[in-house]
């Protein structure tokens, strides 16, 4: 069994951006990439990073976005293009020599999944999971948008606001259904404070082509890990956009939990996917793929 010790990499981007990413678990194994979600940071992994189960079974890779954390932060739109993100992608993978890995998305991080297919198609991939209130696509995030994000909104992606701090602890509490430590709400606190009001926007506001992706993934398999208490999702529209767009969802509904339920609820969501793609893998393996 190939357990690596764990790693921490500077990368950069073929546009010269900077990106964090880190690595560990079994690197004989198939690989899961992880990426966070807005104005948050690779931190919110920690518990599927320190995870016995999901060591042993997967090569885990996660990296921070660009405009995020510890990795480059252009300010300006041309910093954001979806060729760029996909980019991104594909830079930590193939520092990691990761082939073909899972990609695993949190709320904004779920995005990168049409960046990635719209460049390089859906064979880059062999699945998706989706976890707490994915954005499928930028294009249809309007229509599952929850009311409570559709009030935050305006003002965290606001480049002169002056309640940024305090829009900004609300979408922290916003993000689970029970209060985080203060700890734990700082620790998010400065993931969303350390990043420029620019790079927020166009996070978000950038530009992206639904359309390869839609027409394109339908044989992706897909695992969705949801919270019933989502405050940023209307969760049942943006499963119904998911189930039209691939062929084969599972869904993981979890009671009482969130927009997060890898922290909220980190062991039922580590089986959950630890359990899923170990059976993607074996039936991938018995078609030949």
């Amino acid at each position: 069994m190939a357990l690596q010790e764990p790693q921490e990499r500077m990368l950069t981007s073929p546009d010269g951006t900077r990106l964090w990413a880190a690595s560990n678990g079994n690197t004989s194994k198939p690989a899961i990439v992880f990426v966070h979600g807005l104005s948050c940071t690779a931190l919110g992994w920690d518990r599927q990073f320190a995870d016995a189960g999901l060591q042993r079974a997967f090569h885990l890779v996660r990296y921070e976005m660009r405009g995020h954390a510890r990795s480059g932060k252009p300010l300006d739109e041309e910093g954001y293009t979806s060729r760029k993100i996909a980019d991104d992608f594909r830079t930590v993978c193939e520092a990691f020599g990761v082939v073909r890995p899972f990609l695993c998305g949190w709320s904004l991080g779920a995005a990168i999944v049409v960046d990635v297919v719209t460049a390089f198609g859906p064979d880059y991939l062999s699945g998706i999971v989706y976890v707490g209130g994915p954005i499928v696509a930028l294009h249809y995030l309007p229509q599952f948008r929850h009311p409570v994000m559709s009030e935050l909104f305006p003002i965290i992606t606001s480049l002169t606001s002056d309640d940024l701090s305090d829009g900004g602890e609300r979408f922290v509490d916003s993000c689970v259904a029970r209060p985080l430590s203060f700890e734990e709400k700082l620790s998010f606190m400065g993931g969303f404070l350390m990043q420029p009001r620019a790079a927020r926007y166009w996070s978000i506001k950038r530009t992206q082509d639904h359309t390869v992706w839609e027409a394109m993934a339908r044989r992706l398999p897909v695992l969705i890990v949801q919270g019933d208490e989502d405050l940023h999702c209307v969760y049942d529209v943006m499963i119904g956009i998911a189930n039209r767009v691939y062929d084969e969802v599972e869904v993981k509904m979890m009671s009482g939990i969130g927009h997060s339920p890898h922290i909220e609820n980190p062991e039922e969501t580590n089986r959950a996917i630890e359990t899923w793609v170990t059976k993607a893998v074996v039936t991938q393996t018995g078609r030949g793929e």
